[in-house]
């Protein structure tokens, strides 16, 4: 049972999956995937790269981070 009254606390945790996503076309595989880190939360943009490299490595996909979508 985890205290959820600190609702601002609670929903950094939250995310959410789209069943139908789009990725910006004119911007890279990396750059769609820091900017919501960067926009939302402030993320800088050194550790939102580093964290969506991180993720990319783990999806076996980080060869494609400067790629453009499609």
């Amino acid at each position: 049972n985890e205290d959820i009254r600190n609702i601002e606390r609670v929903r950094q945790e939250v995310g959410m999956v789209f069943q139908h996503f789009n990725l910006f076309p004119h911007l890279t595989v990396l750059q769609n995937c820091t900017l919501a880190p960067i926009w939302v939360r402030k993320m800088p943009k050194k550790e939102a790269e580093d964290l969506a490299l991180h993720y990319l490595e783990r999806v076996r996909i980080a060869e494609h981070a400067q790629k453009f979508p499609g």
